[in-house]
């Protein structure tokens, strides 16, 4: 009887290591992974200065970036991943970037799905079709990305499941805040699908007084960040609001907030709603994707639909008002992430497909 092959080395495949929830947790996944005794490296087509790269070389996670276009690039991609048994795809863009030499490789590939969108116009459409018969299975973050990613491309033959994102469960040392102010987080890339100016104006809709109550602090950057800036400037000029930009620490970011405010158009299964959670921070989310899965309303944060200022104004100032609820929900939200999205249960549920 022919034994089967343990899952010794895989390759992450990322378009890039800048600061986004998806490269966080594969960094995180790669941690864990370790433990498992699976070697794990990242490779990275972005750049060798991206933020996240420091945070592998410290946490002695092999990566490699070849940000540079040509064949050059491509050959040296394909050489290292030769030494793999696993190529584990994180992107659509880098899958397209592989697809010249991915039948070549004869490895396992799992394609990794981390936002929702079904990826559908017509150039897509036609790559999924051809690249479909090198992949040896795909996983969603959500059910939404799953219906709407077999919706537009069908794949019923290749296997196919929802895999949660987890997080490593270090809670940070918090910062204590200023008598009676809320502060307000908002992480990730400021961009128009993020819809982060929805924070402000429903902070705008507060009495003066209930606005001397909040500080904002944005953390990320993007094309959408000057409108962002913008706005603050014209329209709530007399409130805190801080800019950090780009912030690679999670300890910074967590130990400074009390509540975090995602209010995305989509979302998959959101790393900064699971990483917050994880730091006793209460989450008010817009209600789509993933989002519910993680907020349950009432009990471990707050939903409100997309768009709707008016209901995250009155969801804030009923914190303002309450604060106990912060501390009361926070640890609710702490609980039910240990429970049910740790990065140990991700790691295994990925070692048992990679050995499938």
């Amino acid at each position: 009887m022919k034994q089967k092959k343990t899952i010794k080395k895989v390759a992450h495949i990322i378009g890039s290591l800048k600061i986004g929830g998806a490269e966080r947790f594969i960094i995180d996944l790669s941690i864990a992974q370790k433990k498992l005794n699976i070697q794990a490296a990242i490779i990275s087509l972005g750049s060798p200065t991206d933020d996240l790269v420091g945070t592998c070389h410290i946490n002695n996670i092999p990566v490699a970036s070849y940000a540079s276009n040509s064949y050059i690039k491509l050959c040296r991609v394909f050489i290292v991943l030769l030494k793999f048994d696993v190529i584990h795809v994180h992107s659509p863009h880098a899958l397209k970037y592989l697809s010249l030499f991915l039948p070549f490789l004869r490895k396992k590939v799992v394609y990794t799905r981390h936002g929702a969108s079904p990826y559908s116009s017509a150039p897509w459409l036609k790559f999924h079709k051809k690249i479909k018969k090198s992949i040896s299975a795909v996983t969603f973050v959500s059910q939404e990305g799953k219906d709407n990613f077999h919706q537009s491309h069908g794949w019923e033959n290749v296997t196919s499941l929802v895999v949660d994102n987890g997080v490593l469960i270090e809670a940070v040392n918090k910062t204590p805040a200023k008598d009676g102010v809320l502060r307000i987080g908002s992480v990730g890339r400021v961009i128009p699908l993020k819809n982060q100016i929805g924070l402000l104006k429903a902070v705008q809709r507060l009495t003066p007084a209930a606005q001397r109550n909040v500080e904002i602090h944005f953390f990320g950057d993007g094309r959408s960040l000057a409108e962002l800036k913008t706005f603050y400037k014209d329209k709530t000029p007399d409130l805190a609001v801080t800019f950090h930009g780009m912030v690679n620490d999670r300890e910074l970011i967590y130990s400074s907030l009390d509540l975090l405010v995602v209010a995305s158009e989509t979302e998959g299964l959101s790393m900064v709603i699971i990483e917050a959670m994880a730091n006793s921070i209460p989450v008010i989310a817009t209600n789509v994707g993933g989002n519910p899965r993680l907020v349950k309303h009432h009990k471990t944060g707050w939903l409100f639909e997309y768009d709707d200022d008016k209901t995250l104004a009155e969801q804030i100032l009923n914190l303002i008002d309450n604060r106990h609820l912060v501390d009361e929900i926070g640890a609710q939200a702490l609980s039910y992430i240990t429970d049910n999205f740790s990065i140990e249960s991700s790691a295994k549920k990925y070692a048992e497909l990679y050995e499938k």
